[in-house]
């Protein structure tokens, strides 16, 4: 099964992070990634989570599993969609990274020889493509130096993501006898 994060369910600020929701069939619901929701006053009136139904209680390991491969979805996505540069947005798929990449590098090896070379960033909050010519070689290796800083960043973030996350809560309700020793 795979998560879509950017499908969140909703409850109360109370709910639990874990939970047997049919001890008959054993089915068991993992949820993480808690934000709240608020009103028009701004009072929580809520939260909205990512969660995983599972059909049988699951091990700490399938927890962590879930809860880093969300950590790794909301990663890539901040890499895919969060970049700005020069106040344009631009999409850093994998495809556009290599043709930075690659039109950086040769630039550098043609000593700018190979420029000007035009790229779609990446679209308004219309639609409406934006574009970018890059005329000298100090020009694209700014930006070009930038999304890596970039990437690098939200990389660094998800890894510290990940050695932060608390899973005593979880161990707490999947693993119960051996938090009473």
């Amino acid at each position: 099964m795979t998560i879509d994060i950017n499908k969140r369910s909703g409850g109360s600020t109370e709910l639990p992070v874990a939970e047997c929701i049919d001890g008959h069939m054993g089915t068991w619901r993992v949820r993480t990634d808690f934000q709240p929701v608020l009103d028009e006053q701004e009072k929580q009136t809520g939260v909205s989570f990512v969660e995983k139904e599972y059909p049988y209680k699951p091990s700490m390991q399938e927890v962590k599993d879930f809860i880093y491969g969300v950590i790794n979805m909301q990663t890539d996505e901040k890499i895919l969609a969060g970049f700005v540069w020069n106040n344009k947005p631009v999409w850093l798929s994998e495809e556009n990274q290599k043709n930075f990449s690659e039109a950086q590098r040769v630039a550098q090896m043609t000593d700018g020889a190979s420029l000007p070379v035009k790229f779609k960033l990446g679209e308004d909050e219309n639609g409406i493509p934006i574009y970018h010519t890059f005329t000298t070689l100090k020009a694209i290796t700014q930006f070009y130096t930038s999304a890596v800083a970039y990437i690098n960043q939200c990389l660094n973030d998800g890894w510290e993501e990940k050695d932060a996350f608390d899973f005593a809560p979880y161990e707490m309700i999947l693993n119960p006898a051996t938090n009473n020793e």
